[in-house]
């Protein structure tokens, strides 16, 4: 299966992140949410990483053009929380994500803060 050690290590990289700042015993089982998270990065939306000590993901959404806000709690991470809406150009994203402070940030965008 092509891409699949890739996904493995992408999977590894984020549950150790977690797991690397969040309370042993909280509730959370921090493979499984990975696993989740991971599942909803697809074609329209895109896992950006997470904030707030792993305790929110932050996708970006190519049909409303927003930022979409989930919770990583002990239940399930699949509620939308809150969003950012006016996120119209790779500009915007790029700016957006330079400005904030990440917990794991994808490797997708790490060049972003590594290019200053």
């Amino acid at each position: 299966m092509p891409g699949y050690g890739y996904e493995r290590q992408l999977e590894t990289d984020l549950e150790s992140a977690i797991l690397a700042v969040r309370q042993e015993g909280d509730g959370l089982d921090a493979g499984r949410v990975s696993a989740y998270l991971l599942g909803e990065d697809q074609i329209n939306r895109y896992l950006i990483g997470l904030q707030n000590d792993c305790t929110r993901a932050s996708f970006y959404c190519t049909a409303t053009r927003s930022i979409a806000y989930k919770p990583v709690t002990g239940g399930s991470p699949s509620e939308l929380a809150d969003t950012v809406p006016g996120i119209t150009n790779r500009r915007q994203l790029r700016d957006w994500i330079v400005e904030q402070d990440w917990s794991w940030l994808h490797p997708r965008y790490r060049w972003l803060l590594e290019a200053d």
